[in-house]
């Protein structure tokens, strides 16, 4: 059976979504799977700069027909999973990219709905949930499971046997060591090295990490 080309939007047409749409064009090159129609966007209007449309908001995806695929590219968790619970009340389907040069190991899961760039590496039994989002050169250890609606900024290191709750927000070169639990909806802070156990809704920065913050809930 021929590869069957599939309609695509992005979900935010910011600088990550601007990169999101770069990702299309590689997995293209390897294999035609996507056709690349725009973004939608609540806040932006026009194009981007370079060339792609912008189609409208978010909810103008809803009187398409036949829907097309789509995928979040915003790094905020809270606000991915309040459109992601949006799109599937809507029954739209939900695309999962991968850049060509992302390294999977045996025993890998990919949630759908997820982004994963270019440079990043999955050892040996690991879990990535839904909608989530690993930047550019993530290191992801054995056996550690990630969350819904994660997103780790490029550089992210978790080790092996590491546990991140649905919502977790990773900053730029951040890691963890092996074996601990991060909590749901929690952050940790670019550079910071994460060396026991962070609660839920904790927002942890420095080397070694320390919790400075208790988030909203």
């Amino acid at each position: 059976m021929p590869n069957q080309v599939k309609d695509l939007i992005i979900i935010g047409a910011s600088d990550f979504g601007r990169e999101v749409a770069a990702l299309v064009s590689s997995i293209n090159e390897i294999k035609k799977e996507w056709n690349f129609l725009g973004f939608v966007d609540d806040g932006l209007e026009g194009y981007t700069i370079e060339g792609f449309k912008i189609l409208g908001k978010l909810e103008s995806i809803y009187l398409m027909n036949p829907k097309p695929y789509v995928v979040i590219a915003i790094a905020n968790t809270r606000i991915k999973k309040k459109i992601a619970e949006e799109l599937e009340m809507n029954n739209i389907p939900l695309a999962t990219l991968v850049h060509p040069s992302v390294i999977i190991s045996d025993h890998v899961e990919l949630g759908v709905g997820s982004i994963v760039a270019a440079g990043t590496i999955f050892t040996i039994n690991t879990k990535l949930g839904a909608n989530c989002i690993l930047n550019l050169g993530c290191r992801i250890g054995h056996d550690t499971i990630i969350g819904n609606y994660s997103s780790c900024m490029p550089g992210t290191n978790l080790a092996g046997k590491v546990t991140v709750g649905e919502g977790c927000y990773f900053g730029l070169n951040s890691c963890v060591i092996n074996g601990l639990k991060i909590g749901e909806w929690s952050t940790i802070g670019a550079g910071a090295a994460v060396v026991r156990n962070i609660p839920p809704y904790s927002l942890a920065v420095g080397v070694p990490a320390k919790v400075i913050k208790s988030l909203d809930q």
